[in-house]
């Protein structure tokens, strides 16, 4: 018999008239031919930076992916492997050499800086250049580094790119990480002072919007731009309203002071869907939550006490039930997470061996290993107390209600969770600081399993472009994902992910607890068109809005 639970959301999405449209965003409605409009778009997060090799967090990817265009973009199957089904961006095709370690595009000679002045391929060569000095620390640009050798210039609107080995993902490896760049406008700027040059603010892109304003933490405006030479988006501008937290998001839509938000809690999603003025549209979604341990003491060196050892880690792991979680945080919109992937990327693997749900051998193990508890009931080792602080997002209510479901799970077995929110920016701070214990992380990856190096691998803890902010290392799981990489079929190559993603599952430097399908909010004058699980924001150009 369906659950309470799962009825409900059922109930939800057949009053949206939603059913089944989770993977292509079907209630968005085909896209209208009018012109015209202004789009607001309700969000809890500003941009970190506008200038593209340094922008990390999603918020910021979501503006600078309407500002710049990439050379070629993936298309709505979103396959990584090879160039099948990529579509031509600034580049209008591409030839490869016989051993495939040499690729040159061609450039569309209409493509213009918003400033007028044409793009050109020593713009390609010039960004290739930024990415790939470690004076910068550009996001991606470890992954560019290790790829390619050089990139060149053919004539003025043809470049050739130089890899150093072929491997399932080269193309991609390329085309997502590497941003073209206007070397007229930043060639003179000091590489060490990019990330605080007007540009990174003030930028002058060369995609289907430019920046009009940016006012950090209330607005960003961009607007179409008139002579793209792909063709004018029909939005005339699109506004990012920047609101403290994720319920002054909501607010701002249920009170039509915005026009979509990505993401609609439940709660919310029942209201809207009783709306004439609304709509909500289910649709597939990349996030994938967890909690992250940090193994070294705060920002210190040596391991920390409790999260250094890998059998307390697992312990926590097994002393939590996250199918119980998901279903009291989610419903029926989320599922338990497998390990740093979402199922939707080539490499994922349900048949992983989890940790089991086992609060009883997780008692056994902390007993074994010393933590035993007290006459208050909380575990005890040479006396510090078993006892941590859990960070998590103001903005986020699920991880909010992730935090105290966690806390009394934990609570169970002689453990005491302390839970701290914060703002999303002083959130952000403390864990590029590696000041935490543990935190309620989050992450939306490419449909690529790249990202891995920068998160998981040792290589990214305390490179300047690394997300391995719990300093989880592993020599034999970095072994396992470089051969993976390094492999040039794809079937050899996914067999070494399973065997990496194994390891750092058993390894637990994180509790994989949720992965999240979507639920968008929009006025019912929005047609959108589907939405791209991986990046909704990729439509843009083709919205369209009734007065």
């Amino acid at each position: 018999m369906e659950g309470v639970a799962s009825l409900r959301m059922r109930n939800l999405l057949q009053a949206a008239g939603c059913l089944g449209a989770f993977a292509v965003g079907a209630c968005g409605g085909a896209a209208t031919t009018s012109h015209g409009g202004t789009v607001v778009v309700a969000t809890a997060a500003d941009a970190e930076t506008l200038f593209p090799p340094l922008g990390r967090a999603l918020s910021t990817k979501t503006v600078t992916d309407v500002l710049f265009d990439k050379l070629a973009e993936i298309g709505p199957a979103l396959n990584t492997v090879g160039d099948a089904g990529f579509a031509p961006r600034l580049a209008q095709r591409w030839d490869w050499s016989n051993d495939s370690l040499r690729l040159t595009f061609h450039l569309d000679p209409h493509a213009r800086w918003h400033d007028g002045v044409p793009l050109r391929a020593s713009d390609v060569r010039f960004a290739f250049s930024i990415y790939t000095d470690p004076a910068v620390g550009a996001s991606g640009g470890e992954e560019l580094s290790l790829a390619l050798d050089s990139i060149s210039v053919v004539d003025s609107v043809s470049c050739t790119a130089w890899f150093k080995r072929r491997s399932p993902e080269q193309f991609l490896t390329l085309v997502f990480n590497l941003v073209p760049l206007p070397e007229h406008l930043l060639g003179r700027t000091p590489r060490d002072s990019l990330k605080t040059s007007p540009f990174a603010r003030l930028p002058v892109g060369s995609g289907p919007f430019r920046l009009v304003s940016w006012e950090p933490r209330v607005r960003i405006e961009v607007a179409a731009v008139d002579a793209f030479y792909r063709g004018r988006p029909k939005l005339d501008r699109v506004i990012w309203s920047i609101a403290p937290d994720m319920s002054g998001a909501v607010r701002k839509l249920l009170a039509g002071e915005a026009d979509f938000l990505e993401q609609l809690p439940i709660d919310a999603a029942a209201v809207a869907v009783k709306r004439p003025d609304l709509k909500v549209v289910p649709y597939g979604w990349f996030d994938y939550g967890f909690l992250r341990f940090n193994l070294r003491d705060g920002a210190k060196n040596r391991p920390h006490p409790m999260f250094g050892e890998r059998a307390v880690r697992r312990a926590l792991s097994m002393a939590l039930d996250r199918r119980l979680m998901v279903r009291s945080v989610f419903d029926s919109l989320a599922k338990v997470g497998l390990g740093p992937f979402v199922r939707a990327q080539w490499t994922s693997d349900s048949s992983l061996v989890q940790l089991p749900f086992d609060r009883a051998a997780a008692a056994r193990t902390l007993d074994s290993l010393g933590w035993r508890a007290g006459p208050d009931g909380v575990r005890e080792k040479d006396s510090r107390p078993l006892s941590f602080t859990l960070l998590f997002p103001a903005s986020s209510r699920n991880r909010q209600r992730y935090g105290v479901l966690i806390q009394e799970q934990l609570r169970q077995l002689g453990v005491t969770v302390k839970l701290e929110a914060l703002d999303f920016n002083a959130f952000r701070a403390r864990m590029d600081k590696h000041e935490f214990e543990a935190v309620l992380d989050g992450t939306h990856p490419d449909p690529s399993p790249r990202g891995i190096r920068e998160s998981w691998t040792s290589r990214g803890i305390d490179a300047a472009s690394g997300r391995n902010l719990g300093a989880y290392a592993n020599p034999v799981f970095d072994a396992q994902v470089d051969s993976a990489f390094a492999l040039l079929d794809a079937p050899s190559a996914k067999a070494r992910f399973r065997a990496a993603y194994q390891t750092i599952i058993d390894d637990a430097p994180a509790i994989w607890l949720f992965e999240q399908a979507a639920i968008a909010g929009m006025t019912s004058r929005l047609r959108t068109g589907p939405l791209r699980a991986d990046a909704w924001w990729l439509g843009l150009s083709s919205w369209s809005i009734s007065p």
